[in-house]
């Protein structure tokens, strides 16, 4: 059985992005909504055919307030650096024209948990976001929530593999599972959010829709990879470290300056036992099943780590 749809009118910010690209081609697809792409004036980033583009300063509160008003939704899809800067002027001027939903770049580790976030500055800042959007009392945040990107991961390394030089380092003691998906998974699951009747969506208001692909050890991801590549440890360079040492590696880095160090400790933190990377006793069976119903498709992990690695 179908599921209801409801069409809206969506406004993008960053959207040219990685994500942009599959959430706004899901919601094309689906065939009822009104998409907007807003973008600044120097910006060559080209949309499918039916995108509204709208150009302008995106710190101009004149201009967003004419492109913003009469949305049924807010998409915020920064550039890391612009984790801030990019949204705060966006969420102000929605609340003031009284845009009913603001999605921040909440794509990606529970908005929910706790320690995670207190030791990571990037997620501190996200909250940052959130309680501003609270604060101002007119719109309501929405996070779709998967952990962090798959595919991202292992393309940068991040996840202690290196698939191309099939090197891995593995954190002994960090040795929980955690929640995760593809960015294309992560669009489609946006999409359909976006697209749920207003009865379903308002039951997220100020909350989190988890919508994992996978559930996985540090260990379980280099597993697939060998799976995916047909390869064995005797074909990789494989070493164990202590998650102490390397704990306090990356923080004496962070310390320094160093601009890769950060996200270690993200991806670290993320398979440390109790502090949130874990999501899956949040999953809700019937939620995903809406959402299938919406466009979003289940993920094969050999599959996923493949297109990866293309």
């Amino acid at each position: 059985m179908a599921s209801k749809i409801q069409g809206r009118k969506i406004a993008f910010i960053g959207a040219s992005g990685q994500l942009g690209k599959p959430t706004i081609e899901a919601l094309i697809n689906l065939g009822v909504h009104t998409i907007t792409a807003i973008q600044r004036p120097e910006a060559t980033s080209t949309f499918p055919a039916g995108v509204i583009v709208e150009k302008g300063n995106l710190d101009d509160e004149s201009f967003l307030n004419g492109v913003l008003k009469g949305q049924d939704a807010v998409v915020l899809m920064p550039p890391l650096p612009q984790l801030i800067a990019l949204q705060e002027p966006a969420i102000r001027v929605a609340a003031k024209v009284g845009v009913p939903y603001v999605f921040p770049s909440e794509f990606g580790p529970d908005p929910f948990a706790g320690q995670l976030i207190e030791e990571n500055g990037l997620l501190v800042a996200k909250k940052s976001i959130r309680d501003l959007i609270e604060k101002l009392g007119v719109s309501s945040w929405v996070s779709v929530t998967v952990g962090p990107w798959l595919d991202a991961g292992l393309i940068q390394g991040l996840w202690g593999i290196d698939p191309k030089a099939r090197k891995a380092t593995l954190w002994q003691g960090a040795d929980a599972k955690a929640n995760t998906a593809t960015i294309a998974h992560t669009g489609e699951a946006l999409a359909a959010v976006l697209s749920l009747p207003e009865a379903d969506l308002a039951k997220y208001k100020n909350k989190a829709v988890y919508t994992p692909s996978f559930h996985l050890t540090q260990r379980e991801i280099l597993d697939a990879v060998q799976r995916a590549t047909g390869t064995k440890d005797a074909d990789w360079d494989i070493t164990s470290r202590d998650v102490k040492e390397v704990a306090k590696e990356y923080e004496e880095k962070i310390k320094e300056g160093d601009g890769v160090a950060p996200y270690i400790k993200f991806f670290v933190t993320h398979f440390l036992k109790g502090h949130g990377g874990d999501f899956e006793n949040k999953v809700n069976a019937a939620d995903l099943e809406r959402l299938e119903q919406l466009g979003l498709h289940k993920e094969n992990l050999e599959d996923a780590i493949k297109t990866a690695l293309q």
